[in-house]
């Protein structure tokens, strides 16, 4: 079976999307693209077709999947356009590589965490405290703690706090940011800002891990900016995962009925143990297929794409063939801004043309405002770097490079890319 000449709606129309279509295209894919502001005009060169519908208006979808004669539906990582291609695949009878139950239990942290307890997996200490807690409640918790929503993603409604007088106002803006309106109260636990992740692959019940990498977070030490500042893979965790951790996951993810797809967890590495925290179902928004297919030789986007299409693209076999200790080293360098108006960009065409930097999604362009209000999630990035060498040494090398290269200006001419990665911390 193939899915070449096939026939895919896109939902969504976000640079998230482009990638999707790229490889889409490549794959000899018909892309219909639907978003309610239209596409931008990156994906709309690539598309085949674009059209102005919102991913909410179920009839209208519907109407365009007869209409159209599409075979599969699928979108990038936005966890809002998955919820709705869930519904529309289970309403069309389409292929999808989950069920609605199955997602909204993978995405609530607090139902992720108690199945990891029950599996015998360590995870941070909660605690039952809200914004309606007692002063004295509030002053017996052990410090410093973090405040986040169960069900949202992208760091959005994440707050730390270091005392006891901003639980209250955490708690209100994690509930705010939050679908179902909860939230978890945790442990911060303080190991210099890095987190561990493993992505497995999934088919017929089956996990197979094909990728795992660190993360060292932008601000550890101030406690405000808990994003993703540099990737690195392979982890350094690796020979202590495999052994230890690996089979009582692939049995968890199974037991919580994962079936075909995808997906990352993530955990904090702290005195020798991984604290499990939160798991993704999906996609992610850091494309690791431009990772993982030049180091693993596997695509999960274009596997995603063909789960959509009801084709499989790698065979049990190939996946348990996967290894995990290959030669070489991947990493992706995100730049976070500060808040301002962008005005001029530097440097970016010469680092483009270094060897080793293979990939760079772009988020703003020359125009665009990032505001106050994305500071402290990955809305505050302007754009991430792929980097595939030989050794670390080299990429210390070409990170520095990239840093002291990279200008973007705000309107008065200060510098926004001003937090610059620390390459001794890896």
């Amino acid at each position: 079976m193939s899915v070449y000449g096939k026939r895919l709606l896109v939902l969504g129309g976000t640079i998230a999307s482009l990638d999707l279509v790229k490889c889409s295209k490549e794959m000899g894919i018909y892309t219909i693209v639907v978003s309610a502001d239209g596409a931008i005009d990156s994906v709309r060169e690539v598309a085949n077709e674009c059209v102005t519908v919102s991913t909410t208006d179920f009839d209208e979808l519907k109407h365009l999947v007869n209409e159209k004669e599409i075979d599969g539906v699928f979108c990038g990582p936005s966890e809002f356009n998955i919820r709705n291609l869930l519904v529309l695949c289970e309403e069309m009878d389409l292929p999808c590589y989950t069920t609605v139950s199955v997602w909204n239990r993978c995405a609530n942290k607090g139902v992720f965490k108690q199945c990891c307890r029950e599996f015998g997996l360590d995870c941070p200490e909660e605690y039952a405290v809200s914004e309606a807690s007692s002063d004295d409640e509030l002053k017996m918790l052990p410090y410093p703690i973090i405040v986040k929503p169960t069900d949202a993603s992208s760091s959005i409604g994440v707050t730390a706090c270091v005392d006891w007088t901003t639980v209250r106002d955490a708690c209100r803006h994690a509930r705010a940011a939050s679908p179902s309106g909860t939230i978890i109260v945790e442990r911060f636990i303080e190991n210099d800002g890095l987190s561990f992740s493993v992505r497995y692959l999934l088919k017929d019940g089956n996990a197979y891990p094909y990728f795992l990498m660190d993360t060292y977070i932008l601000d550890q030490e101030n406690k405000e900016g808990l994003i993703s500042h540099l990737s690195v893979s392979p982890s350094k965790h690796i020979e202590y995962y495999l052994p230890n951790i690996d089979a009582k996951m692939r049995w968890m993810l199974k037991e919580m009925g994962l079936t075909n797809g995808t997906a990352f967890i993530q955990a904090l590495p702290y005195d020798g143990k991984l604290y499990f925290r939160e798991m993704g179902y999906r996609l992610s928004g850091g494309m690791m297929f431009k990772l993982t297919e030049p180091l693993v030789g596997i695509n999960d986007m274009k596997m995603m794409i063909a789960y959509a299409l009801g084709e499989d693209r790698y065979t049990e076999q190939e996946m348990a063939n996967i290894d995990l200790h290959y030669s070489g080293y991947g990493l992706q360098l995100m730049i976070p801004l500060r808040a301002g108006t962008i005005t001029a960009v530097e440097g970016l065409e010469e680092i483009k043309t270094m060897p080793v930097v293979t990939d760079f999604i772009q988020y703003y362009q020359v125009g665009n405002t990032v505001t106050d209000k994305v500071i402290g999630t990955l809305g505050q990035h302007f754009g991430r770097f792929t980097i595939i060498c030989d050794d670390l040494e080299t990429a210390k090398s070409i990170l520095h490079q990239i840093q002291e290269t990279l200008r973007v200006f705000d309107e008065n001419g200060q510098q926004m890319n001003c937090y610059p990665f620390d390459t001794d911390r890896i």
